[in-house]
C-alpha cells in the first residue's frame, strides 16, 4: 500500500487540494487493466479510497475493470481523447506504440523485488523517463505500483528452456512477447480477462501473468504448475483534459 500512497498523494496534489480546502469536487474515471474481482483490481480499489480520503472526499475516482469502455490496449488512445480520465494499466501493452513502452514497464529479469523498481521510478530516472514518453499524448505520470513477482502457469510440463520450443502462451506484446519467441515459443497477447479460459480450453498451454495469488484465486494453479518469472510495473495515469483545468483553477 505505501506504493499507492505515494500515488494518491500525487493525484491529490496534481489538482491543487493538498494543503488548501477545496469547495469544488473532482471525479474522474479511470480504467484498470485488471477484471473485477481480481486481486489487483481490489488492491487498485483501495487506492481510489485512499484518494477519497486524502481529499477530504473532494476528489472521487470511478474505477472501471478491463474492457468496460475500451480494449486493454487502447486505453492510451482513450485517455489522449478525453474518453478517459486515466487509467491504471500495465504499459508494455503499447509497447506497440514505442518499444520503450514494454522496456520499461515489463524488463524480464531486470528487478528481483519491488523496492528495486520503486527506486528506479522514484529517484533513478524512472518516472523522467515515463514523463518523457507520455508527454507527447498529454499525458502526465503519476506513479508506479507493483503486485510482486510474476508467475508462469502451464498445462504441460516444462523442465527447461528447450521446452518452450513450440509452446502456445500468452504473453504481453513487446520486449517481453520477443524474448519468449526467441527461445522458441509461439506468444500471443490476450487480455488479462481472457487468460484463464483461453489455458482452460486449450487455446495457448501457458501464459506469463500476474502472481501467485491472482493465479490461485481465478483458478489457474488448479490447470497447471507455475513458477516465478519477472517483475512488472503498473503505471498510473491522468490524461490533459483532466489535469489541466484543474491545475489552472488552482491559479
Amino acid at each position: 500500500m505505501k506504493r499507492f500512497l505515494i500515488g494518491a498523494f500525487a493525484v491529490v496534489t496534481a489538482i491543487g487540494l493538498a494543503g488548501t480546502a477545496l469547495a469544488q469536487e473532482f471525479t474522474f474515471r479511470f480504467q484498470s487493466s485488471d477484471p473485477a474481482g481480481n486481486p489487483n483490481f481490489e488492491y487498485q480499489k483501495g487506492w481510489t479510497d485512499l484518494v477519497a480520503e486524502r481529499s477530504g472526499g473532494k476528489v472521487k475516482i470511478e474505477l472501471l475493470p478491463v474492457g468496460s469502455v475500451v480494449e486493454y490496449n487502447e486505453t492510451l488512445d482513450a485517455v489522449a481523447g478525453g474518453i478517459l480520465d486515466g487509467q491504471i494499466c500495465d504499459s508494455s501493452y503499447w509497447a506497440g506504440k514505442d518499444p520503450a513502452f514494454g522496456l520499461i514497464s515489463n524488463p524480464v529479469g531486470a528487478w528481483s523485488d519491488p523496492a528495486q523498481m520503486i527506486d528506479f521510478v522514484e529517484n533513478g530516472g524512472g518516472k523522467e523517463i515515463m514523463q518523457e514518453l507520455l508527454g507527447s499524448y498529454g499525458l502526465h505520470f503519476i506513479g508506479v505500483s507493483t503486485p510482486g513477482l510474476e508467475a508462469f502457469v502451464s498445462r504441460v510440463p516444462l523442465d527447461g528452456v528447450d521446452d518452450l520450443k513450440g509452446l502456445k502462451m500468452r504473453a504481453p506484446e513487446g520486449p517481453i512477447a520477443n524474448v519468449f519467441a526467441a527461445f522458441g515459443a509461439a506468444p500471443v497477447n490476450l487480455p488479462s480477462s481472457e487468460v484463464y479460459t483461453s489455458i482452460d480450453k486449450g487455446v495457448v498451454d501457458a501464459a506469463d501473468y500476474s502472481v501467485f495469488s491472482v493465479n490461485q484465486a481465478q483458478g489457474r494453479t488448479n490447470i497447471g504448475t507455475e513458477t516465478n518469472t519477472k517483475l512488472a510495473g503498473v503505471s498510473l495515469l491522468l490524461g490533459s483534459a483532466s489535469y489541466l483545468p484543474a491545475a489552472q483553477r488552482r491559479a
